[in-house]
């Protein structure tokens, strides 16, 4: 009887050791993928930046391109643009005394 208890606490016991040494591992493992995803999402972040660097720098040489009077209404027209897609109205004054 005394074997069968004490061959029962013996295997409780490397079952307890087996399940934490596990858990050990699966820590690692996630915190290498942690790593990965965060290194990953550094790099799209780096891309995204860069094309936008990119992008402006195009834009610009599009513009310096242009004469004095097309870059006038370039400018005219990007800032009604961008008041159109913000939703805002024109100044109440400019809308009660125009044309």
């Amino acid at each position: 009887m005394k074997k069968y208890i004490l061959r029962g606490i013996i295997l409780v016991f490397l079952s307890v050791i087996a399940m934490n040494s596990q858990a050990q591992s699966q820590r690692r493992i996630q915190k290498t993928v942690d790593k990965r995803s965060e290194q990953l999402e550094n790099d799209k972040e780096g891309k995204k930046k860069e094309a936008q660097k990119q992008e402006e720098a195009k834009r610009k040489a599009h513009f310096e391109m242009q004469t004095k009077a097309v870059q006038k209404r370039m400018k005219k027209t990007e800032k009604k643009s961008k008041r159109k897609n913000d939703n805002k109205k024109v100044f109440f004054v400019k809308r009660w005394f125009k044309r």
